[in-house]
């Protein structure tokens, strides 16, 4: 759809510029270019790079014609034109539009020689023109990238199951991990994280001034509240899997679950990624749900058992802390439905 509303937006600047009355009639193909550098995800994003693109146009133009009006064009005129361009389009505000400020120099300076005045008007003028069939069409044919925003999602679900995993894995050997062996139970959620919170910020930038928002307003709402909750559970695994490399280590003096809360602490993990997995919309698996507040509950219990006999400060620290945090997790997760993924490593399950 992006590629045939571009195509389409050329297709129409040309006509137009093939049509244009005067001396810019001869130019029919800088309309079409204004268009394509005019076409973005989002309306306001098309608006702000047809007007970089067209103030760059123009500020080139300008140079070449300054510099032209004392230098005859030479290699020393090409070099001093880029040079200054290129100092010109190295404003901030451009971005990477700047880069149009040199090439419309050089355009001007070589192309316009004979009648550089007529061919700058051309040139900005159609240049301009395309830019506005661009907005225009970026208008009537707006894109609400919602599918990008669930694959995102999608994506830090299946890492943050696939680390509450591996946690539990590491946790039901017959000691306590070594440094080496935690090393190796990170999933990539920062990665995963980052590109949700791009492809989200995409799809708000995208409804802004969008006429097909209420149409799918309900599922931009819902994929917001996901993201926002995904954040929040995966800022929680992460203090668990820290707490968990510190306190639960092949080395300490005093481990921080020991024998007899490991065993417990895996099976609530597990339970807990299942939680995060299952579920549609805003609700989540019933059963799924009793499953993990019965292995919490199953955990809470055998704390309480190694608090009655011996058991060290470190053991009832660590275990306390893992508790709260999977209650925390528990109350926030708001899984979608999905189709099953499979990821590197080890099985990640079905992720929503």
């Amino acid at each position: 759809m992006p590629a045939l509303t571009t195509a389409g937006a050329g297709a129409i600047a040309f006509w137009v510029g093939a049509v244009f009355p005067g001396p810019a009639g001869e130019f029919p193909y800088y309309a079409p270019l204004g268009a394509v550098v005019a076409m973005s995800t989002t309306v306001m994003g098309s608006v702000r790079k047809s007007v970089q693109s067209i103030i760059s146009i123009w500020l080139g133009s300008a140079i070449a014609l300054a510099i032209g009006a004392v230098l005859t064009p030479s290699p020393a005129t090409v070099a001093l034109v880029i040079a200054v361009g290129t100092i010109a389009g190295s404003s901030g505000w451009l971005d990477d539009k700047g880069h149009w400020v040199p090439t419309a120099a050089l355009f001007v300076l070589i192309i316009g020689t004979d009648d550089p005045v007529a061919f700058v008007s051309a040139f900005g003028g159609l240049t301009l023109i395309g830019a506005a069939i661009g907005v225009v069409m970026t208008v009537l044919f707006p894109q609400l990238p919602l599918a990008p925003t669930e694959r995102a999602i999608h994506d830090v679900r299946a890492e943050v199951v696939f680390q509450l995993r591996l946690l539990a894995h590491a946790l039901q050997g017959d000691g306590p991990p070594t440094q080496t062996q935690w090393s190796e139970c990170r999933a990539e959620l920062e990665p995963a994280v980052q590109r949700m919170r791009a492809a989200r910020q995409l799809v708000l930038d995208a409804s802004r001034a969008n006429r097909r928002l209420e149409h799918h307003r309900y599922r931009l709402d819902l994929q917001l509240e996901q993201a926002a909750t995904l954040e929040r559970v995966c800022f929680l695994v992460e203090e668990l899997t820290q707490l968990l490399e510190e306190e639960e280590r092949a080395g300490n003096d005093h481990v921080g679950l020991g024998p007899e809360l490991r065993p417990h602490t895996a099976v609530a993990l597990i339970a807990l990624a299942d939680l995060v997995r299952s579920g549609d919309g805003r609700t989540v698996d019933p059963g799924v749900k009793a499953d993990t507040q019965d292995a919490l509950a199953a955990l809470v219990d055998r704390i309480h058992d190694v608090r009655a006999g011996e058991s060290t400060e470190d053991e009832l620290f660590t275990a306390g802390s893992v508790v709260t945090t999977i209650r925390r997790c528990m109350e926030t997760p708001r899984p979608d439905s999905a189709s099953p993924a499979t990821c590197q490593g080890a099985d990640r399950g079905p992720a929503i």
